[in-house]
């Protein structure tokens, strides 16, 4: 099969991983840069450089932060005319990462998450960190990999928080407040369909941040009916079918979702090319 990926950051470490599980999986694969998007358009003929017509039978398209607009038609009209993609929803999200709608999202439709509060002001964090209670979690509203994402013990911890924030020129919408949940598992399920694989992340030595990219560990782990049906059902409720996601599991069982992600580790990516490999994606038996 030929698999392409289309991108608009080809730096990124992941692409390089993603080729090598493709090329391991004894598929052809293509990474295509967009970072300088251009085109050829004649009567109702477009065309983009690596994007020709029956070349590909597969495209992944992943980290398009540029020229969004226009490879989002580009994608569109790929898919009328056969073209296999998985964009993860892209024409609607445009790959951005929302916490904040993902959040209301899983709220209205039942989903447990952690307390979580969002305001527009830095004057008003304080007090709707005293809603929350302490320990609070600020965490960025687009940043990923468990970037900026910050614990604080107290008022004073939040308000020093707050000045290192503004010195930055950072602004209070760019942030949600969450309660911090004293978790026993921290999970990263993927969820292709009805598929759910799960691993969980330990975190570093002193960090209370689980992440792979920050220094934690990650081993397979057995998640049940009931943790695999609610990672489903949060997946659905933000309206994709294939994606992660993180859920964090107290020692009384109660469990939360933290968020649902289209930004897959490697792990899922190898995952994810493995259903490819059975024709998960090619809509065949």
């Amino acid at each position: 099969m030929r698999i392409a990926l289309l991108t608009t950051l080809p730096e990124l470490i992941e692409n390089n991983r993603i080729k090598e599980e493709v090329e391991n999986l004894g598929h052809d694969f293509r990474l295509i840069d967009l970072s300088q998007f251009n085109f050829y358009a004649e009567k109702d003929q477009v065309n983009v450089e690596g994007l020709e017509k029956n070349e590909i039978d597969t495209i992944i398209v992943r980290g398009v932060f540029n020229s969004i607009k226009p490879i989002s038609v580009i994608i569109n009209n790929l898919q009328k005319d056969g073209t296999r993609i998985f964009d993860n929803n892209f024409i609607e999200h445009k790959y951005a990462i929302d916490k904040v709608t993902d959040l209301i999202k899983l709220s209205y439709s039942g989903v447990e998450i952690p307390k979580t509060a969002y305001e527009r002001n830095f004057e008003y964090f304080p007090k709707k960190a005293e809603r929350i209670g302490y320990p609070v979690i600020v965490k960025s509203t687009r940043s990923g990999k468990g970037a900026s994402i910050f614990k604080t013990d107290s008022k004073s911890q939040l308000l020093k928080l707050i000045e290192e924030l503004k010195g930055e020129d950072k602004k209070a919408k760019s942030y949600i407040m969450q309660e911090f949940i004293p978790y026993k598992y921290d999970l990263r399920c993927l969820v292709i369909g009805e598929h759910v694989y799960t691993m969980r992340r330990i975190p570093a030595k002193g960090d209370f941040r689980a992440n792979f990219s920050l220094g934690g560990k990650v081993e397979k782990y057995n998640l049940d009916s009931k943790g695999e049906a609610l990672a489903i059902k949060a997946l659905k409720t933000i309206d994709m079918s294939i994606g992660g996601v993180d859920i964090l599991i107290t020692r009384e069982d109660k469990r939360y979702i933290l968020e649902v992600t289209i930004q897959l580790d490697l792990w899922a990516w190898r995952k994810l090319l493995e259903r490819i490999s059975v024709k998960y994606l090619l809509n065949t038996p």
